[in-house]
């Protein structure tokens, strides 16, 4: 039960900097030509193509620090940072005016909308302090809960607005910025514990 809980508590965590409900502006007006059918198939692809490249991140990130000589602390104070800004930056700027010019596929809606600098950063840390097992769990359980979010997106739009998704994407901001400041805190009690 305790699993659960910390698999949860991590979902959770990357459900909120993924945001799928806050990015359905984006995808309305980066496929705003495409027929519902055509939405979907580039929408499922997008998907399946983050979750192959956070699994990938989640298999070699640890790797890639060890190779830097980078300590999970250090990770957590540039993620949390890096995070914070990303944070601002989402409850600031109307970041929605996306123009769609072609068809969208893998870029940008699987790279860099749903896993940026903040999903990869996230994801690093979660390897180091909850493990992989629990990560990989959190990974699956999000982008299952984005697939159905995406597979219904244009009823969620109907639903939503534009205006009640941009509420959503601020809310969603919020948190983000509560998450960056405690990966920043903890990074620091663990640097100066030593």
């Amino acid at each position: 039960m305790e699993d659960f809980g910390q698999i949860l508590r991590a979902a959770i965590a990357l459900f909120i900097i993924i945001d799928p409900i806050g990015l359905i502006p984006v995808f309305m007006a980066l496929t705003h030509d495409a027929t519902p059918q055509e939405r979907r198939a580039l929408l499922t692809q997008a998907v399946y193509v983050a979750f192959i490249l956070m699994l990938l991140f989640a298999f070699t990130g640890t790797g890639i620090l060890s190779l830097f000589g980078i300590s999970i602390a250090d990770f957590k104070i540039a993620g949390g940072i890096l995070l914070l800004v990303i944070a601002l930056r989402i409850t600031n700027e109307a970041h929605y005016g996306v123009s769609a010019g072609g068809r969208p596929g893998v870029v940008p809606l699987a790279v860099p909308l749903l896993v940026g600098p903040g999903a990869i950063t996230t994801t690093i840390v979660l390897i180091g302090t909850r493990g992989l097992w629990i990560t990989v769990s959190a990974v699956v359980l999000v982008f299952l809960v984005s697939y159905i979010v995406f597979r219904y997106v244009g009823y969620l739009y109907i639903i939503l607005g534009k205006t009640g998704a941009d509420v959503v994407a601020k809310i969603m901001g919020m948190l983000l910025a509560a998450i960056a400041i405690q990966f920043v805190r903890e990074g620091l009690q663990e640097i100066f514990r030593l």
